[in-house]
């Protein structure tokens, strides 16, 4: 055998060892890293969902979602994030994001794991999924109906199993659950239609509310409350009061109330969409019920911490008060921003607006003109820092581990 022969021998006896191997058993490596928690926010300039990681405010992942989201919720399972678009175009998609992050703590990369089409889906509130009977539900607005997913992993090949309960009428709706009862508000026709949830059957309707757009519950007295274009309507949910209207709340204003949001000790925030000079205080704990007008500057976002001790405002001016969840006092204001100057009055076709999520003493507010986001020390009233994420992020969630404290995801 002469040399060239036996080169030739050696690289084809190398190759199929290398091609053996290629396809045999390979040793596996954790990608997983320790993350305190993953910022999800909708580019409403590419279309894009744009993960990032907590604390060291790095963009994990761009993924593609059909443009343009409107809305943003967090499943059940505290791991999976639900991106749904669609109001004005002729297919609407939901699509579910595996966040990547497990209950330990450790992330993975996030993922795409299904596409579904719907029909004008939402019942997101709060950055949370709607649930009925602690089952993730999308309400299927432009066919009237609440889609309840059931068991099942999103990411398989598996089928989800669905349970449909048919509305009175398509419409958007503002869903409150008490008790064995959906008490479901309907924008357009003006009631709330109340549903047995074991049969889907129709226990009574409640009218008299047109333009209903906003509720809240007070789970002390077991109340719920739907806004209405001339006042609220208090809907009891117990003993005499079982699914019958027990009273009426006027405004103190013209401006009505389009959104609750919950604050302290009992308090509710009222507000409505545009540019608004006050917010409408309510104090559930104190009857007869009565609002009362906090004034702020020209004001286009606003949010409530979780624990409803912070009240966050977010004024034209591009600065932000943070106020006492209770009583409304401002404890700091920051300037975050320039001035926004254009209307940001959003419409069907995409989101357009700021956004404000909060975890213990932090908070981050997207800046869509900026193409970035800003974490705040809420406690202590200063800027940390500013994330940038390019394009226009503008709605947000926050999906964390549970016991995994955010406040660890701290400043630089």
């Amino acid at each position: 055998m002469n040399m060239a022969t036996r080169w030739a021998l050696l690289a084809l006896l190398s190759m199929c060892s290398a091609a053996a191997s290629a396809h045999g058993p390979v040793a596996r490596k954790a990608e997983s890293q320790p993350t305190a928690a993953r910022l999800f926010t909708s580019d409403s300039a590419s279309g894009e969902i744009v993960a990032v990681d907590l604390p060291d405010g790095a963009v994990a992942a761009r993924l593609a979602t059909p443009p343009h989201v409107l809305t943003l919720g967090v499943a059940a399972d505290g791991r999976h994030v639900f991106a749904m678009r669609g109001r004005n175009t002729d297919r609407d998609t939901i699509t579910v994001i595996d966040s990547g992050l497990d209950a330990a703590g450790n992330a993975r990369f996030p993922a795409i794991v299904r596409t579904f089409t719907g029909s004008s889906p939402g019942g997101v509130h709060d950055g949370h999924l709607a649930a009925v009977g602690g089952r993730n539900a999308i309400f299927q607005e432009g066919v009237g109906e609440i889609e309840v997913l059931g068991d099942g992993e999103f990411g398989s090949l598996g089928a989800v199993a669905t349970r449909r309960i048919r509305l009175a009428a398509p419409d958007h709706y503002h869903y409150l659950e008490a008790g064995d009862y959906l008490y479901v508000g309907h924008l357009a026709k003006g009631m709330v239609q109340v549903i047995d949830r074991a049969s889907g059957e129709q226990a009574a309707v409640i009218g008299g509310c047109p333009v209903l757009h906003g509720m809240a519950e007070d789970p002390a007295s077991g109340r719920l409350f739907f806004a209405c274009m001339r006042d609220v309507l208090v809907v009891g949910t117990r003993g005499d009061e079982l699914n019958r209207e027990v009273g009426r709340i006027a405004y103190p204003s013209a401006q009505r109330i389009g959104i609750f949001l919950k604050g302290a000790d009992g308090v509710l925030w009222g507000k409505t969409e545009g540019a608004i000079p006050a917010l409408q205080r309510f104090d559930t704990r104190r009857e007869p019920y009565a609002f009362d007008t906090i004034p702020v500057d020209s004001s286009i976002q606003q949010a409530t911490s979780e624990d409803g001790r912070r009240l966050f405002v977010y004024s034209r001016k591009g600065t932000l008060d943070v106020r006492d969840g209770a009583s409304g006092e401002l404890r700091h204001q920051l300037r975050i921003s320039k001035p926004f100057d254009a209307e940001y009055h959003e419409h069907v076709d995409k989101a357009l607006l700021p956004d404000i999520v909060s975890a213990g003493d932090r908070a981050w507010i997207s800046i869509p003109p900026e193409g970035v986001i800003v974490e705040i020390d809420a406690a202590a009233g200063r800027e940390l820092r500013r994330i940038t994420t390019g394009g226009q992020p503008t709605r947000m969630v926050l999906v964390r581990p549970s016991g995994v404290p955010v406040a660890a995801a701290g400043a630089p």
